[in-house]
């Protein structure tokens, strides 16, 4: 089971930093993070119950300094969202020094041959308590190697549950921050801290048994709390795909000049009932400068027109267009975009169209790069072709 689970969280956590670096760079953070925590997955699966020499080679070892990066790309992340930022310090660096450490120090077993390290994992399938007595770090030795990595981590696990207190605690809270956001976020991080600790914890208790009688006999033991360690980063893993808008971290409404918001009236249409559920949201009046500016300046029928282009024009992070686009709208940037190229082509159809008129060229018109996604998008959208509307006509 841990072998898959942790292919699936690298290709969720790839899929997560694709999607997402750009609307919400803290994504890249989290993605580091659960790539990281399943490459060790992964090794300790090769070391446990892999078979195969080859594989272990591959794994053992090469990728520990990740493992001392978990707690830095975790405060990273918890930080970030709770701050509404995705900059770096100065003084960041030094969180990088332990994993720096670590990476000189397994220089010498990294520079070894391939075929030396085929031996030393055949030595390790073929009895695991020889794990201890094999030196893969110039500084330290594999004990004190085996306790650093989640103690380290479980020290920047207890410092972000300072930070989310200490965020969470005050009764005067950012009233610029949307109530529903809010409680997701709060949710996710609670959910995220919990489940690490208790992994984390779990894995203390089984490099103590290891250690105090040999890893053999300690990992037989702690089988129970592996499997219970194992489902808690199941659903740790699961919830980002189950609940997508816990990417968005906190947005922050930001204070703009005043000419710059001007009240306008909505120019599309949104039902009273959503709009009674929305309108104490602090940005609602992003969200209405969002449409007055699509309506006005139409930079979708530009081919290549992305959720940049609304943040650029807005001058706001694209973590905040994308929440005006999701929780305020109620619809997908892929769909606004799809619907506005639509309505302009309908607009377009319903004139007076001239002899040399094609389909090909409405569909350039209102932006779509090819003729068959504009017959899909059309379809779907006005439940019949541009060729069945334009029969229609009068």
């Amino acid at each position: 089971m841990l072998l898959y689970v942790s292919i699936f969280t690298i290709l969720l956590s790839l899929i997560l930093l694709v999607n997402n670096w750009k609307v919400n760079a803290n994504a890249i953070y989290l993605a580091l993070f659960l790539i990281s925590a399943s490459m060790y997955g992964i090794a300790h699966y090769f070391v446990l119950y892999g078979k195969s020499p080859f594989w272990l080679a591959v794994f053992y070892n090469h990728f520990t300094p990740l493992m001392l990066l978990l707690g830095p790309f975790l405060f990273f992340y918890v930080r970030g969202t709770l701050d509404d930022t995705t900059r770096l310090k100065k003084s960041d660096v030094f969180h990088f020094i332990p994993a720096l450490i670590h990476l000189i120090g397994i220089v010498p077993y990294s520079l070894q041959s391939f075929s030396e390290k085929t031996q030393i994992a055949s030595r390790i399938i073929e009895n695991v308590d020889a794990i201890l007595d094999i030196n893969t770090n110039f500084f330290y030795s594999t004990t004190v190697n085996f306790i650093i990595r989640p103690v380290l981590l479980l020290v920047y696990i207890f410092f972000c549950m300072y930070l989310i207190w200490k965020r969470f605690s005050v009764s005067n809270f950012d009233n610029n921050i949307p109530k529903r956001q809010l409680i997701i976020s709060l949710r996710w991080l609670m959910i995220l801290i919990m489940s690490l600790f208790f992994i984390v914890v779990e894995f203390l208790i089984i490099t103590f048994n290891s250690i105090q009688h040999k890893p053999s006999v300690g990992l037989v033991n702690s089988y129970p709390l592996y499997i219970l360690s194992g489902v808690a980063y199941c659903i740790m893993s699961f919830s980002l795909l189950l609940f997508p808008n816990i990417l968005y971290g906190l947005p922050k409404r930001l204070v703009l000049k005043k000419e710059s918001v001007k009240k306008q009236k909505p120019t599309l249409e949104i039902q009273a009932e959503v709009l009674e559920q929305i309108e104490d949201d602090p940005f609602l009046e992003l969200s209405e400068s969002i449409k007055v500016y699509l309506e006005k300046e139409k930079p979708f029928l530009n081919a290549d027109f992305s959720i940049s282009d609304i943040a650029l024009a807005m001058k706001a992070p694209q973590n905040h267009v994308a929440y005006c686009i999701n929780s305020i709208m109620l619809t997908k940037f892929a769909t606004l975009k799809s619907d506005l190229r639509i309505d302009y082509a309908v607009k377009l159809l319903s004139g007076n169209l001239n002899d040399s008129f094609t389909i090909e060229g409405i569909a350039q018109q209102s932006g779509f790069k090819t003729r068959a996604s504009f017959y899909s998008a059309f379809k779907e959208r006005v439940g019949i072709t541009p060729s069945e509307f334009i029969a229609k006509k009068p």
